[in-house]
């Protein structure tokens, strides 16, 4: 598939996706309230741990609070991820949602989220340990990224529908993982490579040019701090909805394309020859 392909079938996807959060903007609000809890977890847990740090005081209790902090922020995100799907279902389904519909799921799945969040956690540290050891020279450095690019991928791709099952099948981490691969694996075959552009449809048209509106501020700010500060400001507004309306897309495409792979369901008025390309196939295995 060329690349104007590909753009044109982002921009339907996410066009679609849109369309159910504009029916329904409760949904925007689960990535919003996820980042507040992300953000005051660090503050109270990573912060003393930052501060132990710097003091050069207590490194050890720093490693502990910083390890408490990462499983925390991990559990907080998937936390709200399982109440997002779970309300996102209703969504596709043209039914109005509330935040309690979704917290309400993802309080009974507590358990399976706090499972879940060691298993990505554990993962991330792994690929980070890996990338660390094989960059210890320039070329070691690359290859070393080639490396942690293709098992992230890899990751990501397996773990796609690990979310929905969870909130909906309300299945543990081992079998959501397994019954994940196997969805796409039988959905799209073994030569799959990705998923929608969502993500970097709403980059090109909200995140890059928040960038370049920032970048602008940071340039006149030495000449005029006032509206340098405002470009400045603007800009990362701009980024930050770019990310939580990347999140709120992904999380309505992601829900409804589980239901397209359980299901054999097209709902949310998406369609099916944007389910059956979904995922890029090429030569090979994966």
């Amino acid at each position: 598939m060329n690349r104007s392909g590909r753009f044109g079938r982002g921009w339907r996807l996410a066009k679609q996706s849109w369309a159910v959060l504009r029916a329904d903007r409760t949904l925007a609000l689960f990535p919003i309230i996820s980042a507040v809890a992300i953000l005051a977890a660090a503050l109270l847990i990573a912060g003393p741990g930052v501060v132990l740090l710097a003091t050069d005081t207590a490194t050890p209790v720093a490693i502990v609070l910083w390890a408490i902090a990462l499983y925390v922020l991990t559990y907080i995100g998937i936390y709200c991820s399982v109440a997002l799907a779970a309300a996102a279902n209703l969504a596709l389904d043209g039914r109005d949602t509330r935040l309690s519909d979704g917290f309400s799921v993802a309080r009974e799945r507590r358990g399976l989220v706090a499972k879940w969040a060691g298993v990505q956690l554990t993962v991330g540290l792994v690929l980070n340990l890996i990338e660390s050891a094989l960059s210890q020279s320039p070329l070691g450095r690359v290859v070393a990224g080639l490396i942690a690019g293709v098992l992230s991928a890899g990751w990501s791709i397996v773990t796609f529908f690990v979310v929905p099952l969870l909130a909906l099948e309300g299945i543990g981490p081992k079998e959501a993982l397994q019954r994940s691969g196997h969805l796409i694996k039988e959905r799209w075959g073994e030569g799959f490579v990705g998923a929608g552009s969502i993500t970097g449809l709403v980059f090109l048209v909200v995140m890059l040019p928040s960038i370049l509106i920032g970048a602008l501020g940071v340039a006149v700010v030495g000449s005029s701090p006032a509206g340098g500060g405002a470009l400045i400001a603007v800009g990362v507004a701009g980024f930050i909805a770019g990310l939580l309306v990347a999140s709120t897309l992904n999380a309505i495409f992601r829900v409804a394309l589980y239901r397209y792979a359980t299901q054999d369901a097209v709902v949310g008025g998406f369609d099916r020859e944007q389910f059956e390309h979904a995922f890029q196939a090429r030569r090979g295995r994966f």
